[in-house]
């Protein structure tokens, strides 16, 4: 899974650049997430005294909106992006809109002017939309495909910070920032590719690929001698309770 943020002021137009993003991609054939980040204080989807707001002031941690057209999970405080972006591995691409100070992903930035692109833009930056900066890869909010080539080429897959040195870079923002600069392929990070994934206690582990086959080997092995154990993704939870 790759990302990209999409940065501006409100009104600057980066929902409209998500939203061809997201509409070019699905043509392209990828599979396509969002994460959007709304600042408003007190923010809620749900509507005080409808069922779902009763059921959660009551109490309930997690209140699930069910219907025929679509499916809404409701909880309280607000996630973990980290938590959040890991649940969405199964995609190809997830652009975020907003989320101006977040690090270690490439980023667009949609400006009006210069001085707003020069506030905005930082070195994670690819791109810039909409202002009358001169330059590369400098775009109208038009130039959805354009953009679009640039966010395929340019973003780089989701490695959080495990800074674990695999790919040969002390850290995961040395290693994005070679991403982006062209120097290091985006999809490099060694200790995040391939089928296996290891959470303890909601962190990230960096596996070396060959504990990675010794895992997926063991593992498939003892489910595939199992009765109607067909599939192609296996989830497993250990919960150690000697500690």
């Amino acid at each position: 899974m790759k990302v990209v943020v999409v940065s501006g002021y409100k009104d600057s137009g980066k929902t409209a650049v998500v939203e061809g993003l997201v509409e070019e991609f699905v043509d392209r054939g990828y599979r396509v997430g969002t994460v959007k980040h709304i600042s408003q204080e007190d923010f809620t989807l749900d509507q005080p005294g409808s069922d779902t707001w009763r059921h959660m002031n009551a109490g309930s941690e997690v209140v699930i909106a069910l219907s025929s057209n679509e499916t809404a999970v409701l909880g309280e405080g607000e996630k973990d992006l980290d938590d959040l972006l890991r649940s969405l591995m199964d995609l190809d691409f997830v652009i975020l809109e907003g989320f101006k100070n977040i690090e270690n992903m490439a980023r667009i930035v949609v400006a009006s002017d210069e001085k707003e692109a020069e506030e905005l833009g930082d070195e994670f930056t690819i791109g810039f939309v909409g202002n009358d900066k001169n330059g590369e890869n400098v775009f109208e909010l038009n130039d959805v495909s354009a953009i679009a080539d640039l966010v395929e080429r340019k973003s780089v897959m989701y490695v959080g910070g495990l800074d674990c040195g695999s790919c040969g870079y002390s850290s995961c923002r040395e290693f994005v920032l070679s991403s982006v600069e062209g120097k290091a392929q985006t999809d490099e990070c060694e200790a995040l590719k391939g089928p296996v994934y290891l959470s303890i206690d909601g962190k990230r582990i960096p596996l070396k690929p060959f504990v990675k086959d010794l895992i997926s080997n063991t593992i498939t092995g003892i489910v595939s001698s199992l009765k109607d154990t067909g599939g192609n993704k296996i989830e497993i939870k250990v919960e150690n309770h000697e500690r």
